[in-house]
């Protein structure tokens, strides 16, 4: 069963990302959207682990194996049909190929630490580590029987969290003064994974959540506080790539948790934006796969400048996304769910 908080706000982060990547320059949305990406690291923290969780609470156990199958069902085939057409329309436009070292980049999930085709797909390196690494985690605390020991799981995933931060502190102190220093690093930017983790956890294995919904407004308001930073300081700045990035993904660790504990999003007044949303994140993948072609054929056809581009590129790029998700990502997904037995959620 799809939850349509968790929905809404994967829409709103392929959002960001999209303004992120228009060409309207320079505005608030713009310049928050970068942390759209980490947005989604949240989510996927919360929502991945919290299969396994889930798992383990219902059946005693973890089959990792089916875990993995099921993520790559999900994972693989809309990216690498999304590879295959785009480097074979490069050849069709250029008569050309890319460097063969930044092709095995990309087929082999380490964009993240080696140079890529795209811009956009570190971020699928990262998740995909983040699987793997969740995999052993799970398999390890499940073994051991460590995984109800309250203590020892909340303390362990905040050292990882402040481990991640103190890594990124360490890289970023150096280009202090610089304007902007990038980095896309998986363990550079683990912690909004790691964050997600955590209050997927806490959500699941202790009464958290209770205390969360009596004083959820105050919750609310403590994650708009977390989040203003972003609106002030630019993306790749000193403060927003070490302590503002940490802040931000604690407010979106907020934001998911409140999501699954309001009935906003049921609201009749609310019920038509929200399923627009909801719609949109639930085809986030394979639009975020697909934005920045759609932005490219925008730019190539019409005027790089004009609002209307900007129009054409949303449009296009949930259009072409939605599509590509019907007819490769769902189809495949069925087949994963008939495989493994398990119906789809």
């Amino acid at each position: 069963m799809r939850i349509k908080g968790l929905d809404f706000l994967r829409g709103i982060a392929i959002l960001l990302v999209l303004f992120r990547h228009n060409n309207l320059g320079d505005n608030y949305l713009y310049h928050f959207g970068w942390l759209g990406v980490d947005l989604f690291f949240v989510l996927s923290g919360f929502l991945v682990s919290g299969l396994l969780f889930k798992e383990y609470k219902k059946r005693g156990t973890v089959n990792i194996k089916r875990f993995l199958i099921r993520r790559g069902f999900k994972i693989y085939p809309p990216f690498y049909f999304f590879v295959l057409f785009t480097l074979s329309f490069h050849w069709y436009e250029t008569h050309s190929m890319y460097p063969l070292g930044k092709i095995l980049s990309e087929l082999l999930y380490v964009q993240s630490y080696f140079p890529r085709i795209w811009i956009h797909t570190w971020s699928l390196a990262v998740e995909e580590h983040f699987y793997l690494a969740l995999s052993v985690f799970i398999f390890l605390v499940v073994k051991y029987q460590s995984i109800g020991k309250k203590n020892f799981i909340i303390v362990f995933l905040t050292s990882l969290i402040v481990l991640s931060f103190a890594m990124r502190y360490y890289v970023s102190y150096p280009h202090r003064n610089n304007a902007v220093f990038g980095f896309v690093q998986t363990h550079l930017r683990a912690d909004g994974i790691l964050i997600g983790v955590l209050v997927s956890y806490l959500f699941h294995f202790t009464n958290f959540n209770q205390f969360f919904i009596k004083n959820k407004y105050l919750f609310f308001l403590i994650a708009i506080a977390l989040i203003i930073p972003a609106f002030i300081f630019k993306g790749g700045s000193f403060f927003m790539n070490t302590w503002g990035l940490s802040m931000v993904n604690m407010g979106f660790g907020i934001f998911t948790l409140w999501s699954i504990n309001t009935t906003i999003f049921e609201k009749k007044w609310n019920s038509t934006l929200s399923s627009v949303f909801a719609f949109i994140g639930v085809h986030s993948y394979s639009i975020y796969l697909w934005h920045l072609n759609a932005l490219h054929f925008s730019e190539k056809y019409l005027d790089p400048k004009s609002i209307t581009t900007s129009f054409v590129f949303f449009a296009s790029s949930i259009l072409i996304g939605s599509f590509f998700s019907i007819i490769i990502e769902k189809p495949f997904l069925k087949i994963r769910d008939r495989i493994t037995r398990i119906k789809t959620t």
